[in-house]
């Protein structure tokens, strides 16, 4: 077994996975942490993949992305890819079983070639069965004091500063401000964890990211939340605790398919919006918008 770490949790993946071209996210995630949990990925083969898949798809589905539908088995949950014809050929076909608290998990996998009409020869296929993975150990934090976000997370003066909002509200671009104009590390940017470890609120770097790739293997205390708005110029305010929730209701990657799950996050987001300042700035990409930051949370 290959160990990795994230957040304080610790990633134990069997080498046949591990080895896998697929994984090559999870390498520079290797440096030992302190970790609190376990998360464990066994490999199933290939043998036994068409049972499994034929036994997940007579469960209800609970929640569908755009390559994987989520299935309720009662005392597990089977992530599956998407088996239009023309997906199974290109993404391969996988089932990936979760025990309920997403502590145990088992990759059923086949990647049988196919012949690319285009391209004029024979092709296999890419699996994106990553995206599984990073479903079920998100949703495994949610049960373990941890929550993932839709954010970029930034290092200054040794705190943390988590910038908030929908794609393409400019996340990405603040960080990068913060970066050239303040001197920050950038340490992420999308999907940062999040934790609170013996009373403080801690930022984490994941093994996974957006379009960005930018990502460490690193930790630190969170000084504030940053919801962003694009505006024709700069302002900042501090927002109450019901506004930060209706910001973390739509910025926090939610298992809405598991009630178990969400009822142990729906208080963490609360103690989170009530002991780290949130706060509003519409801005423009530019120097003063990182300055007016920096003054109103440092």
């Amino acid at each position: 077994m290959h160990e990795y770490y994230f957040a304080n949790y610790r990633l134990l993946v069997d080498e046949d996975i591990s080895n896998s071209d697929y994984m090559d996210y999870l390498g520079g995630f290797s440096q030992v942490m302190p970790a609190t949990h376990t998360f464990t990925v066994r490999w199933g083969g290939e043998l036994q993949l068409d049972q499994q898949y034929a036994e997940a798809i007579t469960h209800p589905v609970v929640c569908t992305t755009d390559r994987f539908n989520i299935h309720d088995m009662h005392d597990s949950w089977a992530f599956v890819s998407l088996m239009n014809e023309d997906t199974m050929k290109r993404n391969g076909k996988y089932v990936l079983t979760c025990s309920r608290d997403y502590r145990d998990m088992t990759l059923y996998i086949s990647r049988q070639r196919y012949y690319e009409e285009v391209i004029q020869r024979w092709v296999t296929p890419d699996i994106p069965f990553s995206s599984a993975i990073r479903a079920a150990c998100e949703a495994g934090m949610t049960m373990r004091d941890g929550m993932p976000l839709h954010a970029a997370l930034v290092e200054k003066d040794g705190y943390g500063v988590v910038f908030l909002g929908p794609s393409g509200m400019g996340k990405s671009t603040q960080a990068k401000l913060w970066v050239e104009h303040q001197g920050a590390d950038f340490i992420i940017g999308d999907r940062p964890g999040l934790r609170r470890i013996n009373g403080q609120w801690i930022g984490f770097g994941m093994p996974w990211d957006g379009k960005d790739n930018i990502k460490q293997q690193k930790q630190v205390p969170i000084r504030a939340l940053i919801s962003l708005e694009q505006a024709p110029e700069n302002s900042i305010r501090r927002l109450t605790k019901q506004e930060a929730m209706i910001v973390l209701l739509n910025q926090v990657m939610m298992p809405m398919w598991d009630d178990a799950a969400m009822a142990l996050l729906t208080p963490l987001m609360g103690q989170l919006a009530t002991e780290i300042p949130f706060y509003h700035l519409k801005n423009l990409p530019n120097a003063a918008a990182t300055i007016l930051t920096y003054e109103a949370i440092m």
